[in-house]
Order: structure tokens, then sequence, then C-alpha cells
């Protein structure tokens, strides 16, 4: 996927933590995606936060950090998600939206229609609705969640 994103600074050993900064008006905002396994299945996590502070480590997956960059940061998760799929192509990705309100849930289900073309070339893409069902991603749908796998 050719789309302007940030450069990986920083990825732990187990490939568990993916580390850039995004750049912009506000200054430099660390941030993380983190895959965390869930206890049953081959399902990962993917949480997307911002580095409020390293000593101690404090992080938020519930700020906006409105700098600007939404479409590079998401381009930078995006490459992170491509990277990580061909390390452990069996893996299950899981994500959704943290705040009450569903704005990132529609931000991602925007994304994921805008760029659909692009995606599918590497992952199948389900949603998850609200009686949660899965079923493969439609831009018409709603979902509450989303499900990637490598093709």
């Amino acid at each position: 996927m050719h789309l302007p994103s940030y450069k990986v600074i920083e990825n732990a050993d187990d490939y568990s933590e993916f580390k850039f900064i995004s750049k912009g008006p506000k200054g430099d905002v660390v941030k993380l995606v983190i895959f965390k396994k869930y206890p049953l299945l081959n399902l990962y996590n993917l949480s997307l936060v911002d580095v409020i502070s390293d000593t101690p480590k404090i992080i938020s997956d519930s700020t906006f950090s409105n700098n600007n960059a939404l479409r590079m940061i998401l381009a930078t998760v995006v490459q992170i998600l491509i990277e990580y799929t061909s390390i452990f192509p069996d893996r299950a990705i899981f994500f959704q939206g943290s705040d009450e309100e569903g704005r990132r849930r529609m931000l991602y289900h925007r994304a994921i229609s805008e760029y659909y073309s692009m995606l599918e070339q590497y992952f199948y893409i389900e949603g998850i609705t609200s009686e949660y069902a899965i079923e493969p991603f439609n831009s018409t749908g709603s979902y509450e969640a989303f499900l990637v796998k490598r093709k």
C-alpha cells in the first residue's frame, strides 16, 4: 500500500508493540499500536494509543490529539498491520472504536470503505454487527467492530 505514513521508530521483540511519532501543528504525539492476544482462539486485539508518559508508562486510547494527521496515522496503522500479518499470517485481528459516542468506529468504517480496494489485496475484512453477527465488510453496513485476516 502506497500512502504517506510515519516511520515506525521502535517495535517490541515479539512484535506486540510498534511505536511511531505523529507530527502536526500541536507538536509531536507518540503513538503505539499494540497487539494483545485474547485468551481464546487465535484472535488478537489491535489498539492505537497515545503515549501520555514514558516514565511511568501511561497510555490512552481515548484521547483525541487533533493534530491534523489522521490520514497518515491510519496509513501507518495499516502499514503496521500489513507487516504484523506478514509475520503472523494465521492471526485474526480485532479492532473497534474506544469512545462511547462511536466517532472512532465511524472513522474506521469510513477509512475501510474509502480504501477497501487497496485493503482487500492484503486482507479478508469483516464487520461485527450490534447483534454480534460477523459478515463480510460492506460499506453500507453498520458495525460495532471489525476483523481482518491476512489473505
